[in-house]
């Protein structure tokens, strides 16, 4: 046996790796993306967005096409070189297209374009003549009638010898005055703003029926209970609202794109372009006013305890915006100006007032001042009787009782 010790081998100390601690998600994005997946996959979300595409649709699209396809555009005359440019035009345009119709004098021709009978007037003016419209003169027309003065004057004066160019196109300038300027078509703006109101009221009332059921649905099979024990029930309560504004803002987004689409393929920039800036003011007062609704739908289900109470429990829920809707829509215009400012009525008034007259841009930002102001009560309010009542299973609650009742 060898004398010679074998030396200990020394032990190796592993490098110690730091522990990564992983990302915590909030509950509350937890509830919202359940309620973004379980809304993707329904079938009444789906069917509910393409009815919404199919009324905006209709509403927009519709009256734009009636408005540039009521047969011949009438012209109201006062004198022979009126009528030759009238009909001059019409022949550029392929016939069909304008009519002249012979007047005595300038009032009678004023006359008729406000009470619509022609859609516009070539009277003489300053320098040539000049288109008199209503709140609008179709551009097509308008470039039409100036296309064959210029000719027809040209023509005209080129009888003579020696004219310089000025010369001959002396009298053919061609002015346009409005009587009563406006930014669209009277129709259109009017099925536009109603066609807002119904978006509104339907989106609204669809997703907050949801909210409502959905909170039902999860007390009557217990669920709430084991949710409530692992998430706070503000949470279950902010990532509902979250979750169901996130897919009511995206319907509404792409029925705004749909929109937009569809008077572009009929080539109506000239409705877009005051259409598109009103949508984006929709938008915003769409969010607050569907906000401040959530939590008020949501506190409807947590004082029911089945889905037969739902009837009873979201028709305050309804009333909030079924009145404000027949009131913007119905109502005469100084009453409308009234809703504007009035909270949860104002999504609905203001944006159709945009559409259809000049609304100082002070007067919007007033009315979204206020509707913010009562989102947050309103908001702050469903959350503490939302918490009081969740977890009330036995019976159905009123919401006296539970406004009176105090949070445990």
């Amino acid at each position: 046996m060898s004398d010679t010790q074998t030396e200990p081998t020394p032990a190796v100390t592993p490098a110690v790796t730091p522990a990564v601690t992983p990302a915590v998600t909030p509950a509350w994005w937890l509830v919202a993306e359940r309620e973004i997946t379980t809304k993707v996959r329904d079938k009444t979300f789906i069917g509910s967005t393409v009815f919404l595409l199919l009324i905006v649709l209709a509403s927009i699209v519709i009256p734009a096409l009636i408005s540039g396809s009521d047969g011949p555009d009438k012209v109201a005359v006062v004198d022979p070189l009126g009528t030759a440019v009238v009909k001059r035009a019409d022949q550029v345009a392929g016939g069909g297209a304008y009519e002249a119709r012979q007047l005595a004098g300038v009032p009678e021709a004023e006359r008729l374009v406000s009470d619509g009978d022609v859609d516009a007037a070539l009277v003489p003016g300053d320098g040539g003549y000049t288109v008199v419209g209503g709140s609008e003169v179709d551009s097509d027309l308008l470039a039409s009638l100036r296309e064959a003065l210029l000719a027809q004057q040209t023509e005209r004066n080129a009888a003579g010898a020696g004219l310089t160019p000025d010369e001959l196109r002396a009298g053919s300038g061609l002015t346009e005055r409005l009587l009563d300027p406006g930014p669209i078509p009277p129709l259109v703006a009017e099925l536009a703003s109603i066609g807002l109101a119904i978006v509104f009221y339907m989106t609204a009332l669809g997703f907050g029926m949801m909210i409502a059921q959905s909170v039902v649905q999860e007390k009557e099979s217990r669920v709430v209970e084991i949710l409530a024990a692992a998430v706070p029930i503000r949470a279950l309560l902010w990532g509902k609202v979250l979750g169901n504004s996130i897919m009511a803002l995206a319907q509404i987004t792409v029925i705004a794109i749909a929109a937009i689409i569809g008077l572009t393929a009929i080539d109506r920039d000239d409705l877009l372009s005051v259409i598109a800036p009103v949508s984006g003011w929709f938008v915003v007062y769409f969010v607050l006013g569907f906000v401040a609704l959530a939590s008020l739908w949501a506190v409807a289900g947590s004082i029911a305890t089945r889905q037969e109470d739902l009837q009873s429990t979201t028709l305050p829920g309804q009333m909030i915006l079924l009145l404000p809707f027949f009131f913007s829509v119905f109502a005469g215009d100084s009453a409308k100006t009234v809703a504007s400012f009035v909270p949860i009525a104002s999504s609905m008034a203001m944006p159709g007032r945009m559409l259809t007259e000049d609304v100082p841009l002070w007067q919007p930002l007033v009315s979204i001042a206020i509707l913010i102001a009562a989102t947050v009560g309103l908001v702050a309010g469903g959350a503490r009787l939302y918490e009081r009542t969740l977890l009330q299973t036995g019976r159905r609650m009123g919401y006296r009782e539970a406004i009176a009742q105090k949070a445990e």
